[in-house]
C-alpha cells in the first residue's frame, strides 16, 4: 500500500480493502474522541451540582442542530476535493477547498449572530426552569462564539478526508480534546467561573486548534496547501459548493430536530424509560461510530474513483464497505441482543431500568445492520456529490417514517413502539437507498471537467 509521508492514502493506487480501513480507523477514533469531548463539560460541571450539570444537557440539542448544518458543507468539501483529486487536478482541489471555507465562514458568522441575538427565544422553546434558563443562556451565548471555529474544524477535516488523509483530523481533534480537558477544571474551579468557565474552555480549545489547522493549510505542511488568491470569490465554485453542501446541511439539521422530538416522546414515559433508553443509545452510538467511519471512508473513495472515471471501482468499494459493516455491526448487534440485560446492569443496578434496557437491546439490535447499510449508501451519495438524493433518503427515513410511527406506536404500544419504529424506519431507508444506488446517477461526477472528459 502506498501511503505518502504526509499520511495521505493514494486511493487510486491502493487495494480497496486497505484503503477503506486505512481511511476509516482514524475517523472512528476521531468520533470516539468527539464523544469524550461532549461529556467533558458535563463531568466537571457535575462536581458543582445538578443545576450546573443540567445546563450542557439541555443546551446541547440546540447546538447540535447548528453543528449538523455545518456537517453538510463538510460533505461538500469532501466531495469536491475527492473528485478533483481523482481527476488529478490538485490546484483545482485546493481552490475548491478555499471556496468551501469561504462559504462556511459566511454561514458560520450568520448562525453565530442569530444565536447571539435570539438566544433567549431559542431557549424558551425548551420551557426551562428560571434558574436553569439563566445559566443556559450564558452557556449558549459563549458557545455561539465557538460555532465558527467548530464549523471550520469540520470543514477542514472534510477537505483533508476528500484528499485522502483522515489521520490529520484525528491528530488535531485529539489535541483539542486534551486542551479542553485541561482548561475545564482550571476555568470552572480555579477561576471559579462555573458554567461560564466550561463554555469558555470549550471555545478557547476550538479557537486554538482552528488557528493551527489554518496555519498548517496555508503552509502546506501536510501536502495540501491553501493560497490567499484562492479566497477571491469564484461565483461558479461557490454555486457548486452550495449545490452540494446546502441539501445535506438542511437534511442534517432537520434530522437533529427530529431526534430531539423523539427524545421528547421518550421523556413522557418517565425517568426509568429515559435511563434505559439512554444506556441503549450510548451503546448504539459506539457501534454507529464504526458505521460512520466506514461511511466517510467510502465517501472519499467513491468520490475519487468517480472523478478518475473508474465507476467499477466505486461500485466495488460500496459492496466491500457494505459487507464490512454488516459483518462487524451484525456481530455487535448479536452481542447486544444476547447480553442486553448484563450490559444495562453494568451501568445501573435498578431492576426496572434493566428491564427497559434489555427490551431496548432486543428490539433495536435488529435495526442496526440496516442502519449500517444506510450509512454506507448515504456516504456513497454524499462523496460523489449527489447530496439531494441522500437528503431525500434521510428526510423520508426520519420525517416520513420514524417520527410519525413514533407518535402513533407510542400511543398503541408504549415505549416499545418507539423501538419498533426504529426498526421499520432503518429497514425502509436501506431499501430506499439501495434503490437510489441501483437506478440512480451517482456514478456521474459533479465537477464539469470530469463530466466533459467522460462525455
Amino acid at each position: 500500500m502506498k501511503i505518502k509521508d504526509t499520511g495521505k492514502v493514494d486511493v487510486l493506487k491502493t487495494s480497496i480493502w486497505k484503503a477503506l480501513f486505512t481511511l476509516a480507523w482514524p475517523i472512528i477514533l476521531t468520533n470516539m474522541m468527539q464523544a469524550i469531548y461532549n461529556i467533558t463539560d458535563a463531568y466537571f460541571l457535575g462536581k458543582l451540582g445538578p443545576l450546573e450539570l443540567s445546563v450542557p444537557t439541555v443546551v446541547w440539542p440546540l447546538i447540535f442542530v447548528f453543528i449538523s448544518f455545518a456537517t453538510g458543507f463538510s460533505y461538500a468539501g469532501t466531495s469536491l476535493i475527492a473528485q478533483y483529486t481523482g481527476y488529478g487536478d490538485q490546484r483545482r482541489a485546493e481552490k475548491s477547498a478555499a471556496q468551501t471555507i469561504l462559504v462556511m465562514t459566511f454561514v458560520a458568522l450568520s448562525i453565530m449572530a442569530i444565536v447571539l441575538i435570539f438566544s433567549k427565544q431559542l431557549l424558551s422553546l425548551l420551557q426551562l426552569d428560571k434558574n436553569i434558563f439563566e445559566l443556559s443562556n450564558t452557556y449558549l451565548k459563549i458557545m455561539a462564539f465557538s460555532l465558527p471555529f467548530i464549523f471550520l474544524m469540520q470543514t477542514v477535516a472534510g477537505i483533508f478526508r476528500g484528499w485522502g488523509n483522515s489521520f490529520i483530523a484525528l491528530k488535531y481533534n485529539g489535541i483539542s480534546i486534551l486542551l479542553n480537558v485541561a482548561l475545564d477544571p482550571l476555568f470552572i474551579f480555579q477561576f471559579n467561573l462555573g458554567v461560564f468557565g466550561a463554555a469558555l474552555a470549550t471555545m478557547l480549545s476550538q479557537v486554538i486548534i482552528s488557528v493551527v489547522f489554518l496555519f498548517v493549510l496555508f503552509k502546506g505542511r501536510e501536502g495540501f496547501k491553501l493560497h490567499a488568491k484562492d479566497f477571491v470569490p469564484d461565483p461558479k465554485l461557490i454555486k457548486k459548493v452550495l449545490s452540494v453542501g446546502l441539501p445535506s446541511s438542511i437534511g442534517e439539521s432537520f434530522t437533529a430536530i427530529g431526534f430531539a422530538i423523539i427524545m421528547g416522546v421518550i421523556a413522557q414515559f418517565g425517568p426509568i424509560v429515559i435511563s434505559g433508553y439512554g444506556i441503549g443509545n450510548r451503546m448504539n452510538n459506539l457501534i454507529i461510530m464504526f458505521a460512520m467511519g466506514i461511511s466517510l471512508a467510502t465517501a472519499t473513495m467513491t468520490g475519487q474513483y468517480v472523478g478518475a472515471n473508474q465507476p467499477e471501482r466505486a461500485e466495488e468499494t460500496v459492496r466491500k464497505a457494505s459487507l464490512a459493516t454488516l459483518l462487524i455491526v451484525g456481530s455487535a448487534s448479536m452481542v447486544m441482543f444476547l447480553f442486553g440485560h448484563n450490559i444495562t446492569k453494568f451501568f445501573i443496578n435498578d431492576p426496572e431500568v434493566i428491564k427497559v434496557g434489555e427490551e431496548f437491546f432486543r428490539y433495536v439490535s435488529f435495526s442496526l445492520p440496516f442502519f449500517s447499510l444506510v450509512s454506507v449508501f448515504l456516504g456513497t451519495l454524499r462523496g460523489t456529490g449527489h447530496t439531494i438524493q441522500s437528503t431525500i433518503i434521510d428526510m423520508v427515513r426520519l420525517w416520513g417514517i420514524r417520527v410519525p410511527l413514533v407518535f402513533f406506536l407510542a400511543q398503541t404500544h408504549g415505549y416499545i413502539g418507539v423501538f419498533i419504529a426504529m426498526i421499520i424506519s432503518n429497514f425502509s431507508a436501506a431499501i430506499l437507498a439501495l434503490g437510489f444506488l441501483i437506478f440512480g446517477n451517482w456514478k456521474k461526477p459533479v465537477i464539469e471537467e470530469a463530466s466533459q472528459r467522460n462525455a
